[in-house]
């Protein structure tokens, strides 16, 4: 058994069930077994999701491309190329400069398939965006731009079988960013009409992605509610920990996943 919190209510969740978590890598890679029928699950991946469409995820352009696509309200990212990548292109610092002054001249500059917020930054000059994006491709990053909204808070929804499981608000602090992991608060969303229609938004997305089980971050702009990505691994070891109220009821939702994956296997 995992010593790590979040892992170990996973594990825990499908005992019942004779589900068993053999270590390879301890505490992030393990044997998932049933029957006759196993699974490797790197960290909290449960691998219920294609990997063509885990992929497109971890790209936040790549994720804007396919939800437009769709008719899906989102967050416009584009991607910028680091000069090393076979993708890149002579002009990204110009499309970049280009995207500045037509978002306004305030815009968010990150890592294309970064998560928890790092090389995550707010621009709002010129200069500024040439020295960022410098020192992303510095670090042989790809990099994404899109625009700032100026927003209090974010939201959170999961989703399992293009269904929201769990939806929730997160109040950034200090940070004009709305990572858990950085200080924002996560808060109880009571109002039924924005419940559904995040609930609404987040299952929509999750079909254009192809994305059995996954979290869908939205925020809500002047524009409307608008998804900001995509994430196809369901992280919420912060949540839990600012709301130990609420292990139970995901315990419960990942038995649901374990389930269906070795359902995927004909293992139950």
């Amino acid at each position: 058994m995992t010593g790590r919190p979040y892992l170990s209510m996973i594990q825990r969740s499908v005992e019942a069930e004779g589900i068993t978590f053999e270590a390879i890598t301890p505490d992030y890679v393990y044997r998932v077994s049933c029957g006759g029928q196993s699974f490797v699950m790197v960290d909290a991946e449960t691998g219920l999701n294609n990997s063509a469409s885990a992929m497109l995820a971890l790209s936040k352009s790549l994720t804007y491309d396919v939800l437009h696509a769709a008719g899906v309200p989102a967050v416009e990212h584009r991607y910028l190329a680091n000069p090393n990548s076979r993708f890149s292109r002579s002009d990204d610092y110009q499309v970049a400069e280009s995207c500045f002054r037509s978002f306004g001249q305030q815009v968010v500059l990150k890592q294309d398939d970064g998560a928890q917020g790092r090389h995550v930054y707010r621009i709002h000059t010129l200069a500024e965006l040439t020295n960022t994006l410098d020192s992303l491709f510095a670090l042989q990053l790809n990099a994404a731009v899109g625009p700032y909204y100026e927003a209090e808070l974010e939201y959170r929804i999961v989703t399992f079988n293009h269904e929201a499981r769990v939806i929730l608000g997160k109040r950034r602090g200090a940070s004009w960013k709305h990572n858990l992991i950085n200080g924002a608060v996560a808060v109880v969303i009571e109002d039924e009409a924005k419940h559904k229609a995040l609930a609404e938004l987040a299952a929509q997305a999750s079909r254009a992605m192809g994305l059995a089980f996954c979290s869908i971050d939205i925020l809500e702009t002047g524009q409307g509610l608008l998804v900001i990505e995509v994430n196809p691994k369901v992280m919420l070891d912060e949540y839990c920990k600012q709301n130990p109220q609420r292990i139970p009821e995901l315990a419960a939702l990942y038995r649901e996943v374990l389930l269906q994956r070795f359902g995927q296997l004909g293992g139950l």
